[in-house]
């Protein structure tokens, strides 16, 4: 859907609300990592990805530069959840027909999201389509 780097940059920017300059690099890299490839073998971008990969992160990382605020409240990082999942399902639906490494599956990501730590070490099942081997 999004064949320009440079086009898909800028809707992961605005997404994430950066106007500057100062993470291009990240994001291109990660648009670059997480891109997949259509029927004709064109490189498809994936901006709402990117969004929803960085804003846990970079949400995080501005609470953190908090140095005073007597009553200042924040976003706790599950209020980001329905935002990250609705990136996800945005970017699913635009995803259609592309082949995407399975480390950057929408699935992937959003079972991240929602299993925490656990999708990392195994101990988690998702639902297997196929039939087991005996």
């Amino acid at each position: 859907m999004f064949t320009d780097i440079t086009t898909a940059l800028a809707i992961a920017k605005s997404n994430l609300g950066v106007t500057d300059t100062s993470k291009d690099a990240e994001i291109t890299a990660i648009l670059t990592a997480s891109a997949g490839t259509d029927s004709t073998g064109t490189t498809n971008y994936r901006p709402y990805l990117v969004a929803a990969y960085f804003l846990p992160l970079w949400s995080a990382i501005s609470r953190s530069q908090l140095i005073e605020g007597d009553g200042a409240k924040w976003l706790k990082p599950e209020e980001l959840t329905p935002i990250i999942t609705s990136l996800l399902t945005l970017q699913e639906s635009a995803d259609c027909g592309l082949k995407i490494d399975q480390c950057w599956q929408t699935n992937t990501l959003r079972q991240r999201l929602n299993c925490g730590c656990k999708a990392e070490t195994g101990n988690i099942v998702t639902g297997l389509l196929g039939a087991g081997v005996i």
